[in-house]
């Protein structure tokens, strides 16, 4: 494969089509799946390519840094696509501390553990990310 691209929270919505888009233009890159499959998430989205060579789910949380850590140096992934977020207003209102962890403490950790692996590369590597 040609490059590895790592995409969080791709069992969502918006998750499940970016990953398919990019499974089926991209042939020659390997997509990783990293989903912590919480209330909102569903791998039957993407029953459709989950046989397909250049495609690799795994279940993690974001907040695990060791995790995390596991993804990039197994798959020593050149870009991040971070569509993770906790999303409902109603349960951020009734647990923000959930929100706080999965929006802003688990993208942090996602993007301090890209930088030290990409070390002097960062600046040649892409990071996309999504907040709510």
């Amino acid at each position: 494969m040609e490059k590895t691209i790592l995409i969080t929270g791709g069992a969502g919505f918006i998750g499940s089509h970016v990953v398919r888009l990019f499974i089926n233009k991209y042939t020659n890159y390997h997509i990783v799946n990293f989903d912590a499959l919480a209330y909102a998430e569903n791998l039957e989205n993407l029953r459709d390519i989950e046989h397909k060579e250049n495609y690799t789910f795994i279940k993690g949380n974001m907040n695990q840094s060791d995790s995390v850590k596991d993804v990039f140096n197994q798959f020593k992934v050149d870009g991040v696509i971070n569509l993770a977020a906790d999303i409902h207003v109603d349960r951020s209102i009734s647990d923000p501390d959930c929100f706080i962890q999965t929006n802003i403490s688990g993208t942090a950790n996602l993007l301090n553990i890209a930088r030290k692996s990409w070390k002097d590369n960062f600046q040649e590597k892409i990071f996309v990310s999504n907040i709510n």
